[in-house]
């Protein structure tokens, strides 16, 4: 019996010795280290770079890309002095293309360039918006012409009638009731002249009198309904209490417009009347339109 009982307790304490030597073997740690080894944890990337093999083709590719950047940069940083200071680039011509009244003076006046300097530091749209901001033009377009010329070419307003201010002054006046200022020249004499109680008229006004602008309605209108109906008038009125009287250019007759402007249809007839007139070879004192659907008659 003692013998088989230390035959068993040496077999339980084998059995416990390699219990514990496999004990031993797993490693344990504490949720705080754990936590702790979690955070610590790095993961690292590696890039791999494709492999480049260099041949000829390739050398003399990236090698013209080289000269072509140092080519360009070279340019770039000598480009702001090139030309200043060479003579062949001074500005001698100043071309003016369009214009019909303003001269070459003046819109080299009212662009502000000088002539002279140098041609590269002409700003362009500056000398656009100069010349522009004129209320004779409606656009301006400046050109730089190489080595040593600007061209400008415009397009003026084109007034619709001359308006009579005071005794002896005219002004010229568009079909939106624009004032031009008085310029050295004009080409525009041949213009039906507006007369009479035209009140305020100045350059930059901003709006005019009710009066002148029916009177230049009228005008408007007759140049839509026929070219030689507008040729025809020479003259128009406006008569104290806002009447509209008209003055033919062949033989002076009035014409009795009344109050406001005429609407094409009158005006219409007022055509087909003079046209009659005209081709029998009459002359008329006075022609009115103050009735509704009648013109009145009356000749030499």
């Amino acid at each position: 019996m003692s013998g088989l009982r230390l035959k068993n307790k040496s077999r339980r304490a084998k059995g416990a010795r390699t219990h514990t030597a496999a004990r031993k073997g797993t490693r344990t740690r504490s949720p705080r280290k754990a936590a702790q080894g979690c955070r610590g944890k790095v993961r690292r990337i590696t890039l791999r770079l494709p492999r480049v093999e260099w041949n000829v083709k390739r050398f003399s590719i990236v090698a013209s890309a080289l000269i072509l950047v140092a080519g360009m940069t070279l340019v770039i940083s000598r480009a702001p002095g090139w030309g200043r200071g060479e003579e062949r680039f001074l500005l001698s011509r100043f071309d003016v293309r369009g214009n019909r009244v303003l001269t070459e003076d003046e819109i080299l006046e009212l662009s502000g360039a000088e002539m002279g300097c140098n041609l590269l530091d002409v700003r362009i749209s500056v000398l656009e918006e100069a010349v522009a901001a004129s209320p004779r033009v409606e656009r301006a377009q400046v050109r730089r012409v190489l080595p040593d010329r600007v061209v400008v070419t415009l397009d003026e307003k084109r007034p619709a009638a001359l308006v009579l201010v005071g005794a002896n002054d005219v002004l010229e006046v568009t079909d939106d009731g624009a004032v031009l200022p008085a310029a050295a020249q004009t080409a525009s004499v041949d213009l039906p002249l507006i007369t009479g109680a035209v009140g305020n008229v100045e350059p930059g006004i901003a709006e005019l009198s009710p009066e002148l602008t029916d009177a230049l309605a009228l005008l408007r209108r007759a140049r839509e309904v026929s070219e030689g109906l507008w040729m025809e008038i020479s003259e128009v009125r406006i008569a104290p209490g806002s009447d509209l009287v008209i003055y033919t250019v062949a033989d002076g007759a009035e014409i009795r417009v009344g109050s406001g402007a005429l609407g094409s249809r009158d005006l219409e007839r007022l055509w087909r009347v003079l046209t009659d007139i005209r081709d029998g070879g009459r002359e008329v004192e006075t022609i009115d339109l103050r009735f509704r659907n009648q013109v009145v008659v009356r000749f030499s």
